[in-house]
């Protein structure tokens, strides 16, 4: 490379964000699951990148989800402690099932705030150490085509869905690496790449899932930090060899084998899309658009409706999984019927860039239709949609998802009285490009 003049300083930090053992974890609708083993500890790692005055924070949390909440303590926070403001600071999660639960889904437990009280000033510490660790770069761009993920969305003989693998089904295959370089050396690594962090199953093993497996395979070969950011996940699972229902399992996978060999599928398609960069940009533009945008609501179920629910679930209403849900889900209902009825609601969307790369974060599972149709439109020529991303509002469907149903589009009743709109992925589409044709030099 030549010598550096660009202004363009990137720095990586990671801090330890392991729970204690007896922390429950989440991902599953089961109401015992503490944690009674550690297989690998889990992390914060945070990017910053600084140009001409202006620093952004991307940080990716080893967590199944993070509410809004926890992301405005994170940015608050991280600009005590580094004058980034607030909203230049996105937090990405990395979507395992094997982790502490950090959400709040009626029948599927409330969030272990014991646990998130501890590790929040070693999350805000990453990105301290990032900011300190800032050096001037250059970073080349790289895509190919990964089969570490699979449709999850199988339809069985009576035209159910089932989580059981359509190797014919729609998904996005795109991995997206970006490679850091300084005149010393690699200075990190980041990968884009959607799929469900469910190959270690529902036990009670702490574990970062496949993408813990490809980071450290990488890491390992290129002595550089990898930031991992998950893409389309809402209807893409990992490929793993687990058999399930005469077909094999993207729901969930049987445990270590399943993640290894899930996440050393990933990690040789990013080391490939790694060793095939050729040209080190310096000349990369910096910039940060923070706007709401709005989600819209499907009308509130009538009234009548929920109270002869509430009913119907009443008898069960301590049973974890879907009669919890349904009872709470509907009480809320009946509740939010004696206030004003809503619309929708507001998000506010962070939109980091770096010259032709954009950082989408999407506040839920996205649907691979969505991130598709999102990159196909966007005037950056790498755009990378993060699923479950500055805040967690369940699954965001694509409209021929929600005609065919299933897991995905009801468990939205798992958090809010109010469901999201049958066109949400169309709201999603728009609202982003929108944003996104607004960023100057675009």
């Amino acid at each position: 490379m030549s010598s550096m003049n660009n202004e363009l300083k990137a720095g990586f930090g990671r801090t330890d964000v392991t729970p204690e053992l007896g922390v429950r974890l989440g991902g599953y609708g089961v109401k015992e699951r503490p944690a009674e083993e550690i297989i690998d500890r889990l992390n914060s790692t945070a990017m910053v990148l600084e140009q001409y005055g202006l620093t952004v924070a991307v940080i990716n949390l080893d967590w199944i989800c993070i509410e809004e909440e926890v992301v405005e303590r994170i940015r608050f926070g991280v600009n005590q402690r580094t004058g980034i403001p607030e909203k230049n600071v996105s937090v990405c999660t990395t979507h395992s099932h094997s982790v502490p639960n950090t959400l709040n889904f009626w029948g599927w437990g409330e969030q272990e705030n014991t646990y998130i009280d501890a590790v929040l000033p070693e999350i805000i510490r990453s990105v301290e150490l990032a900011k300190a660790n800032l050096i001037e770069v250059k970073a080349g761009f790289a895509v190919t085509e990964s089969l570490t993920g699979v449709n999850r969305r199988g339809t069985t003989e009576n035209g159910s869905v089932s989580f059981c693998a359509d190797p014919n089904g729609f998904f996005d295959p795109t991995m997206t690496v970006v490679h850091f370089k300084s005149e010393s050396g690699d200075a990190g690594i980041l990968v884009h790449y959607g799929a469900h962090g469910t190959a270690m199953g529902c036990n009670r093993q702490v574990s970062r899932d496949w993408c813990g497996v490809m980071k450290d395979r990488i890491e390992s070969q290129f002595k550089a930090p990898v930031l991992f950011l998950n893409g389309a996940i809402g209807d893409v699972g990992p490929r793993t060899n687990h058999r399930s229902g005469g077909g094999l399992s993207a729901g969930v996978g049987d445990g270590i084998h399943a993640v290894r060999e899930v996440g050393y599928r990933a990690a040789t398609d990013a080391i490939r899309a790694l060793l095939s960069i050729k040209e080190w940009r310096g000349d990369l533009k910096l910039e940060v658009l923070t706007e709401d945008i709005f989600l819209p609501y499907a009308p509130l179920t009538p009234l009548a409706d929920a109270e002869l629910e509430l009913a119907k679930w009443e008898p069960r209403k301590e049973e974890w999984g879907t009669p919890m849900c349904e009872y709470k889900h509907n009480s809320a209902v009946i509740e939010a019927h004696k206030q004003p009825l809503l619309k929708g609601r507001n998000f506010t969307q962070t939109i980091t860039c770096l010259g032709p790369l954009a950082i989408v974060p999407m506040p839920g599972e996205m649907f691979s239709g969505i991130s598709l149709r999102i990159r196909h439109g966007s005037p950056f020529q790498y755009t990378l949609c993060c699923s479950v991303s500055n805040g967690s509002i369940s699954y965001l469907p694509a409209r021929e998802a929600r005609h065919r149903g299933g897991y995905e589009c009801w468990v939205g009743r798992a958090c809010n009285a109010y469901l999201l709109a049958d066109n949400i992925d169309d709201a999603l589409v728009e609202e982003n490009l929108k944003l996104l044709r607004k960023i100057p030099g675009c």
